[in-house]
């Protein structure tokens, strides 16, 4: 993957014609079943930037459910964080909840794929460095991201091993003309808890991409959008039903990328 995107438009054009010819070819041995496969991230992990409070629906929860967090948060520029790339693990991963996590989270995100390497780019220059688009479940721990709040900061809470599912493939950017159509969901165990599109995004994708171009970004880098309304944490009147446990099975799923799995153990 790392080829084709350094590549260009070269290598997805390589890409398809590799796919025309083995649609044509048809030699069994080159396929195999979803199950059969254990499915990496998209793209090797890497830095990895974390958007917060992006959409708006989900910037007004947060507000209602802590206001005094909400009093100071200014939208003059995106804010985020860093997930770290060890913790970015594919479609079906298993990922266990900690011990002393009981407030674990989910989230789910349209995460962008750089196409190469930029520094302080415009947003045109940015749009047009976007290789594609994925799908992010990003798991938090409530109660650390909290009170690490409380100091100014966030990392723990969103660093756990594990807490970055990423996948299951990447929508290239070419097969998106509006990506504020994108439209994102979660379910959990079957119950869908968030249901969104890209149109209540506060900072668009070719946005963030310019602003975080300001620290220099590398192609295969990650920066995943921020996440709808409907997290567990402002669910009223009692947040704790809604909280990930062992044995939970989460499908994020962007309409036009696929749906990524994550069980909770």
């Amino acid at each position: 993957m790392m080829g084709a995107i350094h590549a260009g438009p070269a290598g997805l054009d390589a890409l398809r014609q590799a796919q025309e010819r083995a649609e044509r070819g048809a030699d069994p041995a080159w396929f195999h079943g979803e199950d059969d496969v254990t499915w990496l991230t998209p793209v090797p992990p890497r830095s990895c930037i974390a958007a917060g409070r992006n959409f708006g629906a989900h910037r007004l929860e947060s507000i209602r459910g802590n206001p005094e967090a909400g009093a100071g948060f200014q939208i003059d520029f995106p804010t985020g964080f860093i997930k770290l790339g060890r913790n970015l693990v594919g479609h079906r991963a298993q990922v266990e909840r900690p011990d002393d996590v009981e407030q674990m989270d989910y989230e789910a995100e349209v995460a962008v794929i750089v196409g190469r390497d930029l520094l302080n780019a415009t947003r045109g220059q940015a749009k047009q460095a976007i290789f594609g688009y994925t799908i992010m479940n990003d798991l938090s721990a409530r109660e650390w991201q909290f009170a690490e709040m409380r100091n100014l900061l966030v990392m723990m809470g969103k660093n756990f091993p594990g807490f970055g599912p990423l996948g299951p493939c990447i929508l290239t950017a070419d097969e998106v003309p509006d990506p504020t159509a994108l439209r994102l969901w979660l379910k959990v165990n079957g119950e869908l808890r968030q249901q969104s599109d890209c149109t209540d995004l506060i900072f668009q994708f070719d946005e963030l991409v310019a602003f975080w171009s300001r620290v220099g970004l590398e192609a295969g880098d990650i920066i995943s959008s921020g996440t709808p309304d409907g997290v567990a944490v402002h669910r009223k009147p009692d947040p704790r039903p809604y909280f990930l446990k062992p044995g939970d099975i989460v499908h994020a799923g962007v309409d036009q990328i696929g749906v990524l799995e994550t069980r909770i153990i």
